[in-house]
């Protein structure tokens, strides 16, 4: 039996504890089983020769071929049994399968049955892998239960050899941890797409008609996609690998009744952990012994205050924010000491728990990557069945087939936008450039534009919606009844407060010198340490946010406790709840300082017993508020002859809490109003948590509070699988799962831990959820913006196609190869990339999310976009129907003509798809001007006429196909052509009367339970 099934919790078996094998005989005569033995007779001489240096040993025969070796010592040899088990221990092979015995594969054989019927009495079905927790797990057993099953000694701890043993059986204690995504992932991330592989097609067939130049020039595009996408998400695995923190990297452990530090990697089950504050734990283990002992399990569990832990066994239903008598991995010592026996390492850890649901949790796709790529299939069916169409009109003409190939393929190659794919890598680079100015780094350009279509924000508490640190937020004091403590801007790294505002309950301002005995006991009875510059290096959340509030209140802190120097302590216990330090006061003599649970103290303290009962109902008003209160209180006189009934002096109760970060409500409050709901998700007590949610602006519906990493991962399924899309928001180890299952994983990047930032898809590099808002603000702006694009170039395309579909019918041919080609290449990048960064509609964050299942255009905008398409087509045929037909008719003529006119419509089409927006956008007009320029050179330059098979046009019929192309717009805009940067007036699809999606005058929220209504926002050009 492996040692790592015995650190998941199975009972111990005869030979645990034994390097290896079985022992076969008496102690005098050993005959021992070392793995790796059977043959080989190399082991076989070096295993004798080691054991005949041992004094005492008579003979040692070592047989590779049973893979056993005998050991013979003399009645009184130096050399003990341990010894000799030791050298074994140091020649075997522990990867080495066993030698083949009878005795074995009759053992082997039964305990697979028993492991299948196990298996099928819990789940009814043969599992992959043998669950081996123990009936009681390690939190329910007592530490007699714990020492037999790992045969340890709580004093001594593991030997040496033995715990080198066990290392080499289950391995060193690490996890595979959340590998970065590789070169190679990112590049094939931004190859392997549809829109990449349409115009690789296009490419392809491109070189099939011959056109190497055209070729080339798509390939380049699409090199330029691939270059800006790998280079912007590359930089921001860079980020996250620079901000990787300390791991912890030793232990202190008893090796052979000596504590010894080793590395963490070398932890293994049984060895005895000896912590103090401010040690990262290396591995799970029950607690043995403690002293004063909190842990800050705040990564784990969510808690914002650390743990209080003792060696008490808990019930064997608590969860894992309640398992005081655990120590996890990844979790810190905030004060005291203990020892506690390693239960689990490596993967079988609580930590490894979670990594593996990770390992489990599928990405989703962005919105707009399933859009887009239902959009590419359905433009690759258009493209072929064109194709098809004209392939098969020419055939029932009698027309040459090399000639129909050459349309045919050149039609497909138009059907196929080349900017269909820069449009929407272009657009997310230069959102997640603009993000990234703002403290937002977006690891995945799809989740730039997944945050625009967020429905519902899952946000953790501790770190995320607070700062994750305790400040004194209310002081009752007896004579002046409850003082409100309001924060100034903080100063220094350590984040100390630069100035505070004391309110009392009628709104007036409370002097600092009323809580002059409140700051004297925060300052003295605390153990925390200070630097020369008044910098709090160590000490509990509680005592920092104490000793801050001292220093806040401007009580001379470092020099007070140097001249009052502790001369007595008692520390708090489960029977005394209070923390007793006595000092020696230069003015006051011997002083006796308290600082503990209220209720306790409040009965040392010498008052009446209404005035007691009003102390008590303020204690609990203030813990109702989400607060942890302590009584502070202080006598003259500490002597510690005196007895415990002498009188107190009540100074105050404060209470603390870990409060709301700055700018958390405002920014809720604008997620809101944009039709987001924001749900808090916590480990925190419920109390604590609804007094943060009501102060936030959240809902007491939407707070969930001890929840656990697996109910977070179930609360964003259910979300999802209710049609919403998820954002979590996270810090700890513990929101990994619903990180990597929401459709954007936001992690913080300060404070955030490695697992949290490696699963995201976003990192708030500054811990500023405020930004979340700015981040969706932006989402919407891109997707509108490359919902633009995309119907720009779906009219433009589509009115080619229509054109040459035209044409077939009536045996004509109006556009040639490269004339298509060339179109293709003006028109379809540079306006649709500007379009791509249209400034945002006004709107924007008053309107509610948009449906993910939407089509990237409705029903309603397809038929506009038809129509806008059939108008270019049919001026592009009128012009060469004028050509064909008129004084002067040849087919260049009106080819050319046909030619000139679209470029212009699709050209000035671009104008109609422009936000609602009045911010002008300087980039479409220079695209439009140098296109219109690169078209008057394919029009008057003899090199590209001959390239293109255009014939110059005279000033009239030049005249003709300018005006033809002007017309749709001329019909569409009117007045606001003359007007370059004017934004194309839009207005709302109507909504029905009594709608509920209407809520007041201008304001559109969501409905639904997960606020996922459909799109309410179709632009629609005016008439």
């Amino acid at each position: 039996m492996k040692w790592r099934a015995l650190a998941r919790g199975r009972a111990s078996v005869s030979h645990a504890g034994k390097p290896s094998g079985r022992v076969l005989h008496s102690e005098q005569r050993l005959r021992v089983e070392v793995a790796g033995l059977f043959g080989e007779p190399v082991r076989a001489r070096r295993i004798e020769r080691a054991l005949g240096e041992l004094p005492g040993v008579t003979a040692a025969r070592a047989n590779e071929h049973t893979g056993t070796v005998l050991c013979v010592l003399a009645p009184n040899a130096p050399t003990t049994r341990a010894e000799v088990l030791s050298i074994l221990a140091e020649h075997e092979d522990s990867q080495a399968p066993p030698p083949p015995s009878l005795s074995r594969v009759v053992e082997n054989a039964a305990a697979s049955v028993r492991d299948v019927l196990r298996a099928y009495n819990t789940n009814g079905g043969v599992e992959d892998e043998v669950d081996v927790t123990p009936t009681t797990p390690w939190h329910a057993r007592s530490i007699e239960e714990l020492t037999q099953a790992f045969s340890v000694d709580l004093e001594g701890g593991l030997a040496t050899a033995e715990a080198h043993r066990i290392l080499r059986e289950v391995g060193p204690n690490v996890l595979a941890g959340i590998a970065p995504r590789t070169r190679l992932e990112i590049l094939s991330g931004q190859v392997f797409t549809v829109p990449t592989a349409l115009l690789a097609g296009a490419a392809g067939l491109s070189v099939l008609l011959g056109d190497l130049l055209e070729a080339g020039a798509i390939l380049l595009v699409v090199g330029s996609n691939i270059v800006v996408g790998y280079f912007t998400e590359s930089r921001a695995e860079e980020l996250l690998d620079a901000w990787s923190k300390f791991r912890v990297e030793w232990a202190r452990v008893l090796r052979d009744g000596v504590e010894t530090t080793v590395a963490a990697s070398e932890v293994v089950p049984g060895d005895v952990l000896c912590v103090r504050a401010g040690d990262a734990i290396a591995a799970d283990a029950r607690i043995a012994s403690a002293s004063d002992l909190t842990v800050d399990e705040s990564t784990l569990t969510g808690e914002s205050e650390p743990a209080e832990k003792g060696p008490a066994a808990v019930a064997e239903g608590a969860p894992l924010a309640d398992r005081d008598d655990m120590l996890y991995a990844g979790t810190v010592v905030s004060t005291g000491q203990a020892r506690a026996v390693v239960v689990a390492t490596g993967s079988a850890t609580e930590l490894g728990t979670i990594q593996r649901a990770l390992s489990h949790t599928a990405d989703r796709a962005a919105p707009l990557e399933q859009q887009l790529d239902h959009l590419g299939k359905r433009v690759a069916t258009l493209a072929f069945g064109s194709s098809i169409a004209v392939t098969a009109l020419g055939l029932l003409r009698g027309q040459p087939i090399a000639a129909l190939a050459r349309s045919a393929v050149a039609l497909g190659v138009a059907a196929i936008p080349e900017g269909f794919p820069a449009v929407g890598t272009t657009a997310l680079a230069l959102a997640s450039q603009r993000l990234n100015k703002k403290g937002i780094v977006i690891r995945r350009l799809a989740a730039a534009e997944t945050l625009g279509a967020v429905s519902v924000v899952c946000a953790d508490k501790t770190g995320t919606l607070t700062e994750n640190r305790m400040r004194v937020a209310e002081v009752f004091l007896p004579a002046d009844g409850l003082v409100r403590v309001e924060y100034g801007g903080p100063s220094g790294d350590d984040g100390a407060p630069l100035s505070l505002c004391l309110l009392g309950e009628d709104g007036r301002r409370v002097l600092v010198s009323s809580l002059r005995e409140i700051g004297r006991i925060a300052a003295l009875n605390a153990d925390v340490e200070l630097d020369e510059r008044d910098e709090i290096t160590s000490g509990s959340g509680t005592e920092r946010a104490l000793v801050e509030f001292a220093m806040a209140i401007g009580y001379p802190v470092r020099r007070r406790r140097r001249a009052m120097k502790r001369v007595r302590e008692e520390r708090r216990s489960a029977e005394r709840p209070f923390m007793v330090t006595v000092h020696e006061h230069p003015d006051l003599g011997r002083i006796e300082l308290v600082k503990g649970a209220p209720e306790p103290v409040i009965e040392l303290v010498s008052v009446p017993p209404e005035e007691r009962a009003k102390l008590v109902a303020m204690n609990e008003a203030m813990a109702s508020r989400g607060l942890r209160v302590l009584a502070l209180a202080w006598r003259k006189d500490g002597d510690p002859q005196r007895t415990r009934e002498a009188p107190l002096v009540l100074a105050g109760l404060v209470g603390m809490r870990d409060p709301p970060r700055r700018g958390v409500r405002e920014a809720l409050a604008v997620l809101a109003g944009a039709g987001v709901r924001t749900m808090m998700l916590t480990g925190d007590q419920a109390r604590t948590a609804q007094a943060i949610g009501a102060e936030l602006g959240i809902g007491a519906a939407d707070v969930y509070s001890r929840v656990t990493p697996e109910a977070k991962l179930d609360v964003v399924r259910e979300l999802q699988d209710g049609g919403a899309i998820v954002a979590m928001t996270g810090d700890g180890v513990n929101d990994g799962p619903a990180l990597k299952a929401a459709d954007v994983g936001v992690a913080m990047g300060e404070r955030g831990t490695d697992i949290a930032r490696a699963v995201a898809d976003v990192v708030l590099a500054h811990d500023d959820l405020g930004s979340l808002a700015d981040a969706v603000s932006e989402g919407r702006r891109l997707y509108d913006n490359v919902r633009r694009a995309i119907e720009y170039l779906v009219a433009t395309n589509a009115s080619e196609v229509m054109v040459m579909l035209a044409g077939s019918i009536f045996g004509a041919e109006p556009l040639g190869p490269l004339q298509l080609l060339w179109i293709n290449m003006l028109t379809d990048v540079a306006p649709a990339l500007a379009l791509a960064i249209e400034p945002a509609d006004a709107d924007i964050m008053r309107r509610p999310p948009r449906d993910p299942q939407a089509p990237l255009f409705g029903s309603a905008r397809g038929k506009k976009l038809a129509r806008e398409a059939s108008k270019m087509a049919a001026i592009s045929l009128a012009a060469y129907g004028v050509g064909a037909l008129g004084p002067g008719a040849s087919l260049p003529r009106a080819r050319t003509m046909s030619f000139a006119s679209l470029v212009v419509a699709q050209l000035l089409h671009a104008r109609s798809c422009r936000s609602s927006g009045t911010q002008p956008n300087p980039e479409l007009r220079r695209a439009l001007v140098v296109s219109l320029g690169l078209q008057a050179a394919a029009l008057g330059l003899p090199g590209l006429r001959r390239v293109l098979g255009t014939t110059p046009l005279g000033p009239i019929d030049l005249s003709i196909a300018v005006l033809l192309g002007l017309l749709p717009t001329l019909a569409r805009e009117g007045k606001s052509l003359f007007n370059p940067e004017a934004p194309i007036v839009v207005e709302r699809r109507d909504i029905p009367a009594g709608s509920p999606l209407i809520e007041g005058a201008d304001r559109l929220a969501p409905s639904g339970p997960w606020a996922s209504s459909p799109l309410m926002f179709e632009e629609e050009a005016r008439r």
